[in-house]
């Protein structure tokens, strides 16, 4: 089987995507690497140690500005993935946030996911004012925080700087880490650029460009959105660091600004995507039998994501995409960045184009070049089958008579963990394969959550995991479907018609009424009987 990569896609395979759980107090960043500096028995990191970054760090001489940040506070609840009518138990965050001009706060969207109450401090603690998030995106891992109110902004940051967005960092270049200690001293550490290359922030197959760098980074108080500077203005933020290899993994100035362009017109339109699966044209046999000549680029176009922008251009499965925008596309998938050298194409894509702009993809289609045109689109997780990520809100439901309906995102299947089995094995299957049912006109996909044990549900205790294709002869396309027809019963009953075997469910409609209302506020703490928004 020929490798295949997913290229400028917000999302096709939606059982690589994860609900990320943002990282316990304590940890320096979020990420799968170890997030905890070197530990040498509490002694401070010796000679030794330091002379493995060779040659020394420096970073450019620059005006160091601490009054540059300040310290964000969040308070968070997130919901419960499989009892969705509970929120988990209450928590709390505490990171660093980087002014920028106008009073506004940078920050990780992982900071302030499914946020309560947001509070910024000054780094001293002496004065202390509310916020509020004024844009968010988790697939790129930002989010843009204003005060809440102005009475007391004023007065707030008049000792406070804002920062420039300097997005001219190359490899090689040496940068700083900035923290802030615990009585509101600088602390400045360098680091490398190493290399540069696209991957997932905390969402799977949303690739962004990143920096890597290297260097020793001492774990102070803060656990979030550690920015890194070059000559005095923001060059990255901290996404994770490997301590065991020293390695830092950053997000770039350029989808910052990627970011804030977008923002500063009032209207949010997020990063496009270009929404296809690929395959590398490396092998030669691979190559032969697609008619590519020696040293043709391109690469073999085996997924088209219905709606996305390729879709939209006239993309097909099939197609040889040979360049973007003007930009040749190796066999790899990349092409060659002025700033970055080899970059994945999908930066073209992500890091370089806006929503609405246009776009050309040359192709070669049986043979012959062919020129698309079209306009970038984004699609929010609302719009897929399986909504690959939730934060800020709710699972939806319906619970009627101890049955429970719900929409399948990845966020309650990665609720599980990597061990799934019968029937949630069965649901990731169609997360990851969602065409069938597209086809069939579902905007999503509805299923059986749990049976709790009621007079109703008598012998069905073994029927959660159940897709559900109508209730009482109606389609279910999503979970207000489910509602509006268990308003209209058939002949006293309820008539359950799922995917698979028993593939028909009958529930006494009067035993449902009576079962509802001994389950509000009863054992299982129901508060409500569904959240269809």
């Amino acid at each position: 089987m020929k490798p295949f990569f997913i290229f400028g896609l917000a999302v096709i395979s939606t059982s690589l995507l994860a609900q990320v759980k943002p990282p316990e107090p304590g940890q320096l960043a979020p990420g799968v690497s170890t997030p905890t500096a070197p530990k040498t028995e509490g002694k401070p990191i010796g000679a030794i140690q330091r002379r493995l970054l060779t040659p020394p760090l420096k970073e450019p001489t620059a005006v160091i500005n601490p009054n540059s940040l300040l310290k964000v506070n969040v308070t968070y609840q997130t919901y419960n993935m499989q009892i969705p009518w509970q929120k988990e138990s209450a928590g709390g965050r505490r990171g660093l946030g980087v002014v920028l001009p106008g009073n506004r706060v940078l920050v990780t969207a992982q900071m302030v996911a499914d946020a309560t109450y947001i509070e910024l401090e000054l780094p001293e603690g002496s004065q202390k004012l509310a916020a509020k998030v004024q844009a968010v995106d988790y697939e790129a891992n930002l989010a843009l925080l204003a005060p809440n109110s102005g009475t007391k902004e004023k007065e707030f940051f008049a000792s406070l700087k804002g920062v420039q967005v300097d997005g001219s960092a190359r490899i090689g270049d040496s940068l700083s880490v900035w923290q802030s200690g615990r009585i509101g001293d600088l602390i400045v550490t360098p680091l490398r650029i190493s290399k540069v290359m696209t991957q997932g922030y905390v969402v799977d197959n949303a690739a962004f460009l990143v920096y890597e760098a290297t260097g020793i980074i001492r774990s102070e108080s803060n656990s979030f959105t550690l920015p890194v500077m070059k000559g005095g203005k923001l060059a990255a933020l901290l996404l994770r660091y490997d301590s065991k290899n020293q390695v830092a993994t950053l997000l770039p100035a350029p989808i910052i600004q990627h970011f804030l362009q977008d923002v500063a017109d009032g209207k949010y339109d997020g990063f496009p995507s270009l929404g296809i699966e690929f395959q590398v044209t490396q092998d030669e046999q691979f190559r032969e039998y697609l008619g590519l000549k020696l040293g043709a680029p391109g690469v073999y176009i085996s997924k088209v994501m219905k709606g996305g922008s390729a879709d939209q251009a006239g993309m097909k499965p099939g197609d040889i995409m040979m360049a973007i925008n003007g930009s040749k596309i190796d066999s790899r998938g990349d092409y060659q960045d002025d700033q970055f050298g080899a970059v994945s194409a999908s930066h073209l894509i992500r890091g370089k184009g806006f929503v609405g702009e246009q776009v050309e993809i040359l192709v070669m289609r049986d043979g012959q070049e062919t020129l698309l045109k079209g306009r970038l689109t984004r699609k929010q997780p609302d719009d897929y089958l399986v909504p690959p990520y939730l934060f800020d809100k709710g699972p939806k439901y319906v619970l009627s008579g101890g049955v429970l309906f719900q929409e399948l995102t990845s966020s309650y299947l990665n609720s599980f963990g990597r061990e799934q089995r019968g029937a949630l094995l069965r649901l990731q299957r169609i997360a990851t394969n969602p065409e069938e049912l597209e086809k069939d006109g579902r905007k999503k996909v509805v299923f059986i959550g749990a049976i709790l044990p009621t007079a109703s549900t008598q012998g069905y205790e073994r029927m959660s995991g159940q897709i559900v294709l109508e209730v009482n002869g109606q389609k279910i396309t999503d979970i207000a479907d489910v509602a509006a027809a268990l308003k209209a019963p058939k002949d006293g009953l309820h008539v359950l018609k799922l995917k698979e075997f028993p593939y028909l469910l009958h529930l006494d409609a009067l035993r449902v009424e009576r079962d509802n209302l001994q389950l509000l506020n009863g054992a299982f703490r129901v508060s409500e009987l569904s959240r269809l928004d």
